[in-house]
């Protein structure tokens, strides 16, 4: 039974146990009380398209909608001008019209949903001495509720102020006015603020008759839980229902009080920060149909007199830290509709599921549940909703899983080490809608039996070792709006089939090794677009994403590319398409956001004068020849912070409009491009700049770095000193200036860019002594200076460098001993390039004890002398040993 349905059987139980005003009256209304009724609509806001309250014409007032009479005496009893439509920040707001004080025989009063502006509630209510039902809940009143007035109303069966969704809540400081009202069976205080009532349990204690109780978000404090007297003076036993969920400031164990009410049906103290272990005589409420324990901190095992809650329903105890394994009593649950038990620690799944005949969902979801899906899962015949993503399973999905011929959702995603292969019975789970089997190991080609699953609508298998050809069957899957298969080893080519998924708006095909054209894929999908549907809510159905990257798709791109209108994301980069993307291909592609053709064999030719009917904000076209100036269209995304025109054979110099957009991802390097740059670029903040293999020549211009990644200006003819700016780049990982003209001596900010992991200043023009203010802190593993000025000695705390793997430092003029240091830190060195400088003193015997990464020494054109260590002979992984031009004897 879902939780609406039942919250709603329940309170049909409620209402049964209170006072029936008559709904249907015959003859006139009292005047005087007509014309109240006809002040207070006065004083509401009224929809004509919605209210009711625009029929409240005539004399009769008692068959205006809304309003019950008395059948003897004619005086208005009931009155419901609930408003179905509330939002507090759409509605206009109403009015309470004192006249309401004229109807004082009125005995049900309902004036939730509507919207008085948060003023406060009048104290005439409390005038309505007859009152058996009053709802104010979800009606916009604030400030401190009247409970002097309230108090009054001595025969009050019904009272709900629940205001959990207001914007301004109100609040109440007391509650010894309820021990007044001994005929009360309902109570809803849910949202208002009870913070300052230390004492609230012993106040509703007095209600004996209480059988509903509603305190959720009313900001409780643990204090008035704890009270012991009331183990021994329980009052309100017959309570059948206890919502105190939301209760964050509660943060206390279960008080054993609670046990006592054992007619409880519904028990929900989700989020309360409540904490210890779940006591053994949580059995004792045997009466229970619904139970939360959801959002809070209980740990331990779950106990075994779980067994004796056989009328449960539905079972949440999500979000908590239990642990072990599942117990078997759970099979004792046999009405049990709803079991949610995910984000705790669970390490163990029950071997038998045979008991739970009626489960209808099922949610084990981040936990840490080890061992296989056993086959008992079949047993689960009303399963429709199954949940085990994010844990430790290993092993095959079981045959079994096609007993489950009503599922509907099947989520076993990021378990890491599902294995073997998708079973042919998979194609038994005829209603299935929802497949999730992502990041797992399962493996083998997909099965035929897929085709059918009609009622897919998602199915989710990226990040798996999927082998062979999609089978042909996936096209008969005519509802599937979603496929992801990317990230498997998938091969073969597209079949024809696939075009036949008209419904379909998210395509995630790429990292796998799919050959072929996708001519007909294209061709037939575009079709599907031209002859539009339209889903449920109205919206026109057509592809979104198509990422088909990293394949070996050939062939050239089809023009019928360009109708699809809904397309948002494209993804085309790294495989071997070839030809000429032309005008056509963009046509109707008005949604576009993010498109990727690099590294494919394309040209773009367009008009210098087109405008592109998208405003993207990511264009990656790397490799993509353009062959001409500085492509003028891109003026035209106003919204483009992600940008690839690298190798692209443009030439000339970059346009001054450029510069308008704040770019966060830029790379046009190996072009053709020149000039000098801005001399600031105020409106960027990069986070990762390639402006490399150009001809850009003058000073960088200033930028804020804060946010830098990676920059790479290499190959180019800047010049002058490194700005001083950059010390403010602590987030940069690499940091690449070669091949320039940049002078001047090594900044010492670079010592405090501890994210830094590569540096390299090579075939600059750089001098001076290297910085002694290299430590342990830096992540740097790359450091190439080589082919500039640099003199002196090479300072040991280079070699503190913990992960330094690659030290280039040929071509200066560094001199005296190699450093002891590097006996000691470098260790994980592979490259040691510290040839033609003017090193010397012996080759050290302990390179060839200490650094055993070795892969490349390179000593050569130094002033080193002696003989040739043996040592070195140690050096296993060494490839290039260059100790040549040196004074080294044999």
């Amino acid at each position: 039974m879902a939780p609406t349905t039942f919250i709603l059987s329940l309170l049909c139980l409620v209402a049964s146990l209170l006072p029936h005003s008559h709904s249907q009256v015959h003859g006139n209304c009292i005047e005087t009380e007509r014309i109240a009724l006809l002040s207070i609509k006065a004083s509401m806001w009224i929809n004509n398209n919605k209210s009711f309250l625009s029929s409240w014409t005539g004399h009769d007032c008692c068959h205006w909608r809304g309003v019950s009479c008395n059948l003897e005496t004619g005086h208005v009893t009931k009155l419901d001008l609930r408003y179905p439509y509330y939002d507090e920040h759409t509605i206009p707001p109403s009015k309470l019209s004192s006249s309401l004080v004229h109807l004082q025989y009125l005995k049900h009063l309902d004036l939730s949903m509507n919207y008085f502006n948060h003023s406060l509630i009048p104290d005439f209510i409390g005038s309505l001495a007859n009152l058996e039902y009053l709802n104010l809940s979800h009606a916009g009143f604030s400030g401190t509720i009247p409970h002097a007035a309230l108090g009054n109303l001595s025969r009050l069966c019904y009272l709900d102020l629940n205001c959990k969704e207001a914007s301004i809540i109100p609040y109440i400081d007391d509650l010894h006015w309820l021990s007044g009202m001994t005929s009360l069976h309902h109570l809803d205080l849910s949202g208002v603020n009870l913070s300052n009532v230390s004492h609230w349990l012993h106040d509703i204690n007095m209600l004996s008759s209480l059988l509903v109780l509603k305190l959720s978000y009313a900001q409780l404090q643990a204090g008035g839980i704890h009270d012991t007297t009331l183990l021994h003076h329980l009052n309100f036993t017959s309570l059948r229902v206890l919502d105190l969920s939301g209760n964050y400031d509660l943060n206390i164990t279960l008080p054993q009080w609670l046990f006592n009410l054992t007619s409880l049906v519904y028990l929900d103290l989700s989020n309360c920060a409540l904490h210890g272990k779940l006591p053994v005589n949580i059995g004792d409420l045997s009466s229970l149909r619904f139970l939360s324990l959801s959002y809070n901190s209980f740990d331990g095992m779950i106990p075994e007199s779980l067994r004796n809650l056989s009328s449960l329903e539905i079972l949440s105890l999500n979000s908590n830290m239990f642990n072990g394994g599942i117990p078997e009593s759970i099979n004792n649950l046999t009405n049990l509709v709803n079991l949610d038990l995910s984000r705790n620690e669970f390490r163990k799944l029950t071997k038998r599921f045979g008991g739970l005949k009626k489960l209808e969902r099922l949610d084990m979801s981040e936990n840490q549940v080890q061992g296989c899906i056993p086959e008992s899962i079949g047993e689960l015949k009303n399963i429709k909703f199954l949940v085990f993503s994010e844990n430790m399973l290993s092993g095959e999905i079981p045959e079994s899983i096609g007993n489950l011929t009503v599922l509907q959702h099947f989520d076993g995603s990021q378990c890491q080490n599902l294995s073997g292969t998708l079973p042919e019975t998979i194609g038994n789970l005829v209603d299935l809608q929802y497949l999730d089997l992502s990041k797992n190991m399962i493996s083998g080609e997909l099965p035929q039996s897929l085709g059918n699953l009609m009622q897919l609508q998602q199915f989710k298998m990226a990040l798996n070792q999927i082998t062979g050809q999609l089978p042909v069957s996936i096209g008969k899957l005519s509802n599937l709006s979603e496929l992801d298969l990317s990230y498997n080893n998938i091969s073969g080519t597209l079949p024809k089939s696939m075009g036949n998924l008209c419904n379909l708006m998210i395509l995630y095909l790429n990292d796998n090794f799919i050959s072929g054209s996708i001519h007909d894929l294209l061709n037939k999908l575009s079709k599907c677009t031209q002859n539009m549907r339209f889903n449920g809510s109205g919206s026109p159905v057509g592809l979104t994403t198509l990422a088909l990257g990293k394949n070996r798709f050939n062939g050239k791109v089809p023009e019928s590319l360009g109708q699809f209108s809904n397309l948002m994301a494209l993804f085309l980069s790294s495989n071997s398409f070839v030809g000429v993307l032309t005008e056509a291909h963009f046509t109707n592609l008005a949604n576009l956001q993010s498109m990727d053709f690099s590294f494919n064999l394309l040209q773009l030719n367009v008009s210098e004068n087109w405008i592109p009917p998208f405003n993207a904000s990511t264009i990656r076209m790397c490799s993509c020849k353009i062959r001409s100036k500085f492509p003028s269209w891109i003026k035209t995304q106003t919204n483009l912070g992600d940008l690839c025109l690298s190798d692209a054979e443009i030439s000339g110099e970059i346009p001054s409009w450029f510069w308008n957009s704040s770019y966060v991802n830029l790379n046009l390097s190996h072009n053709n491009l020149e000039g000098h740059l801005p001399t600031s670029l105020e409106y960027n903040s990069f986070s990762n700049i390639d402006l490399s293999w150009n001809n850009f020549e003058g000073l960088i211009p200033n930028f804020d770095p804060s946010l830098l990644i990676a920059i790479d200006l290499s190959n180019n003819l800047f010049y002058g000193p490194i700005p001083s700016y950059f010390a403010a780049a602590e987030e940069v990982k690499v940091f690449s200036f070669s091949f320039n003209h940049f002078n001047g001596s090594i900044p010492l900010f670079f010592c405090n860019l501890t994210a830094l992991m590569v540096l390299d200043l090579s075939n600059n023009d750089m001098s001076g002594e290297l910085p002694l203010c290299w430590n342990q802190s830096s992540n740097l593993e790359i450091l190439d200076l080589s082919d500039n000025n640099f003199s002196g000695t090479i300072p040991d705390c280079i070699f503190s460098l913990s992960y330094l793997r690659s030290l280039h430092l040929r071509k200066n003029g560094f001199s005296g001993n190699l450093p002891i240091s590097l006996k000691n830190y470098a260790d994980n060195l592979v490259t040691l390039d510290m040839g033609e400088n003017k090193l010397s003193g012996s080759i050290p015997a302990w390179i060839g004890e200490n650094l055993l990464s070795l892969v490349i020494l390179r000593l050569r054109s130094n002033l080193f002398e002696g003989g040739i260590p043996e040592q070195l002979s140690n050096l296993s992984s060494l490839q290039v040993l260059d100790l040549a031009h040196n004074k080294i004897s044999v």
